[in-house]
């Protein structure tokens, strides 16, 4: 979580805390447009509707070189019937994480930052985020819990492991999660 968010401030990106800054650097391209999915709660208004919010952030959207409606768009998200005229305050955790996903995506991000984007999310929600991130164009930097959920969408593993009496270190685990859980 610090180390996204240490990115995401050095991109520009809106960030929830501050990170100590007294080591190291960070060089951000300037191309680079961050979108950050925070595992903290979210900052949609909690008294709109889910289609009015999508659609006053933007009515429509670039998918594939084809323009699509905020409604279709979030139909592709699982938001149909009568959860497009549901108030925020009134949506399941994993609906608010997939409104929070979708209106970071909305921005048109080359970098997605994601903080534990498989919290709250049920086993066939994540399925779909997961098929979404290997179409996805763009760079991805994801901390999780979720072995599965890595191991399914990343193409290479980073770990911060402790060293005795020193900070922790940054590793390229080329075995992935196993090479993590043998270290």
């Amino acid at each position: 979580t610090t180390l996204l968010n240490a990115i995401a401030e050095a991109a520009g990106a809106h960030v929830d805390s501050h990170p100590d800054k007294r080591h190291g650097r960070i060089e951000v391209g300037t191309t680079v447009v961050v979108g950050v999915l925070s595992q903290m709660a979210d900052e949609t208004p909690p008294d709109v509707q889910v289609l009015a919010y999508v659609e006053s952030l933007r009515p429509m959207v670039e998918v594939d070189g084809n323009d699509i409606s905020a409604r279709s768009l979030l139909e592709r998200f699982g938001f149909s019937g009568n959860r497009l005229t549901t108030f925020i305050r009134d949506l399941s955790g994993g609906e608010r994480r997939r409104l929070a996903l979708l209106t970071v995506l909305l921005a048109g991000p080359n970098v997605l930052l994601l903080d534990e984007p498989t919290n709250d999310l049920d086993t066939d929600t994540a399925a779909e985020f997961e098929d979404l991130l290997d179409t996805w164009p763009g760079t991805v930097v994801s901390v999780s819990h979720d072995r599965y959920f890595l191991e399914r969408t990343c193409d290479q593993m980073y770990a911060l492991l402790p060293r005795t009496g020193q900070p922790a270190a940054l590793r390229h685990l080329v075995g992935g999660v196993e090479q993590y859980l043998a270290l």
